[in-house]
């Protein structure tokens, strides 16, 4: 027995070797399964990258494609290892999507600064009607909008008088010792009262022709400067905090491109990154003063969101035929050059809601009758008051009689020189420079700098033209991304076509500009509301030209440099208003 037991214990040693060798192999087999799932789960990975990396967009949904992919990669059924691994991974696109918002957070604020700094260099009034705009700033503070077109009012000459600066259109060698007087209002004594009479009769004369205006960014601007007023902020700092209003402005502009891009691509860094960091550095020197163009672009940009959301939608909603509503209305009342965006943008909507009112009739026409009605509303009654005040619905006639421009007969709108290649060349150049940059001068000379001006021009209508040909050509686009980039290309396109259109329509007599010997609307910050379409459909040029060169380089490297660009050129035209002793620096 002794025997026995001592003869079945190498037996069972032996069995219990191969049962535990057997259970061995089993690991081994189960864990290199499951290694191979998740090198098969990897794989598809690596193939969803190289194909995301090659298509220029991708659709927004593609749940066939999806489950095509799932069934090839193993995903069906994957044990839980794997399903770690996807967990790490979708911890880590949280983590980038944070980064992400803490990198536009920061284009945010370096466009904040940016303007900040460039706003407290300027002295003021700017020779792009910035003493107009303040004058109907101080109407509104009094809750008195004008009623008709005045003279400049006793509280406007107040402030021009002591703070004005003459260093926009005069030169040094114009004054005496070559040089600009010290600022009025770091003088005292007698002699100082005399030079003030003598300002303040001069500019008393001058008549305001922005009266007939829209309300809304006076309105702001005076409940602004209300504000500025109960903490304390009083003289020059005070001019310079109605100013400042553009500091917050500008970070919405960003934060609103951001939005825009990532709704249109979310699946795109080179859109969700490249509008607002473009945005961030634009430098349009209309958010360096007072003026009612600087609201377009929010303006605007919360019209374009709308717009998006029609686009996606399936079924029509009131709250956003509200909201929509409400979005014409504020873009409208902001600048009446904004009047052709606005049409773009309703024909796009209206279009999208007879298609829903077809499938939901009811729903459909009250989300319509909502648009009407809070679009109507603010605006009706805005007309109505300009027609009773100004004689017309826009103000406009009496305007274009204190400017000294003539009506052409319409035989003679087509002898304009827009219709020769040079004269074409001169309008758009000019608007896209001004579009970019602004219409400031110093010295009495715009502040400019040719080649990079010359870039401006050309990139934006090879870039413009790529978009174009991108959306013909590229079937990776889904229907909404292709109808929100071909509806900006529309909204950017309407507003140089309007401009255009007014610049064929007058003789502008002894008008300084637009002038007989430049005959063309090249204001470009009229078409500041159009900002943020602009930089998307700038931004998918870029994109689209780099997908077709099979991306010799990255979209974003390029972005990025011409971010660098747009700061460089920013610099080195406007350092040389830090040296003036007008501006908050020298206060």
């Amino acid at each position: 027995m002794v025997g026995r037991r001592n003869s079945a214990e190498p037996d069972a040693a032996a069995g219990g070797q191969a049962s535990t060798e057997q259970s061995v192999g089993m690991a081994r087999r189960s864990l290199f399964g499951r290694l191979g799932r998740a090198g098969r789960l990897f794989d598809c990975d690596a193939r969803y990258a190289r194909r995301s990396h090659s298509d220029l967009f991708t659709e927004f949904h593609q749940p066939a494609r999806k489950r095509a992919g799932d069934d090839d990669c193993g995903l069906a059924g994957i044990p839980r290892d794997a399903r770690v691994l996807m967990n790490i991974s979708g911890q880590s696109n949280t983590f980038a999507k944070r980064n992400e918002r803490i990198l536009i957070l920061l284009l945010c604020f370096v466009a904040a600064i940016r303007v900040l700094v460039f706003a407290a260099a300027f002295p003021f009034f700017n020779n792009v009607d910035e003493h107009l705009h303040f004058d109907l700033i101080t109407h509104y503070s009094h809750a008195s909008p004008p009623y008709g077109f005045a003279p400049l009012t006793e509280e406007t000459l107040g402030w021009i008088v002591p703070y004005g600066s003459p260093e926009f259109l005069s030169a040094p060698y114009q004054f005496p010792e070559r040089k600009f007087p010290t600022p009025l209002w770091k003088q005292s004594g007698s002699e100082v009262e005399a030079d003030i009479a003598a300002t303040k009769a001069a500019w008393s004369s001058e008549i305001n022709f922005e009266s007939s205006q829209p309300p809304l960014y006076y309105m702001l601007a005076s409940i602004w400067w209300w504000v500025g007023k109960q903490i304390g902020i009083v003289g020059i700092q005070s001019l310079y905090w109605i100013r400042f209003l553009n500091v917050p402005l500008i970070a919405i502009v960003v934060w609103i491109g951001y939005v825009t891009a990532r709704m249109i691509a979310p699946e795109r860094a080179e859109l969700r990154i490249g509008v607002p960091l473009l945005l961030a550095f634009i430098p349009q020197n209309v958010f360096y003063a007072m003026n009612n163009d600087v609201l377009s672009p929010v303006c605007f940009g919360a019209l374009f969101l709308c717009l998006l959301q029609w686009l996606r939608a399936s079924t029509a909603s009131i709250g956003l035929g509200v909201v929509t509503g409400l979005a014409v209305a504020a873009t409208y009342l902001t600048k009446l050059s904004n009047l052709p965006l606005i049409a773009v943008v309703l024909t796009a909507v209206v279009v999208k809601l007879l298609l829903m009112i077809r499938r939901t009739p009811t729903t459909g026409l009250g989300a319509l009758a909502a648009i009407v009605v809070c679009a109507a509303l603010p605006i009706g009654t805005w007309l109505v008051w300009t027609k009773y005040q100004f004689g017309d619905v826009t103000g406009s006639t009496q305007k274009i009689g204190l400017l000294g421009w003539i009506r052409k007969p319409f035989a003679d709108w087509w002898q304009h020189p827009i219709f020769t290649p040079r004269g074409l060349w001169v309008f758009w150049s000019s608007l896209i420079a001004s579009f970019w940059r602004g219409e400031v001068s110093w010295h009495g000379h715009l502040l400019d700098w040719g080649p990079v001006d010359g870039f401006f021009a050309i990139s934006s209508l090879i870039l413009l033209g790529s978009a174009i040909v991108g959306l013909q050509g590229q079937a990776e686009l889904s229907t909404v991304q292709r109808q929100a980039i071909g509806i900006a290309i529309s909204i950017f396109v309407s507003g140089v076509v309007f401009l255009a259109l007014l610049s064929i329509q007058f003789d502008f007599g002894t008008s300084p500009g637009p002038s007989k010997a430049h005959p063309y609307f090249t204001a470009g910050r009229l078409l500041s509301g159009a900002l943020i379409p602009f930089t998307l459909v700038y931004v998918y040029g870029t994109v689209f030209v780099l997908f077709a060169a099979k991306r010799i380089i990255s979209p974003l490297a390029i972005l990025t440099a011409m971010a660098v660009l747009l700061a460089t050129s920013e610099v080195v035209v406007n350092h040389v208003a830090f040296a003036s002793e007008h501006n908050w620096f020298h206060r």
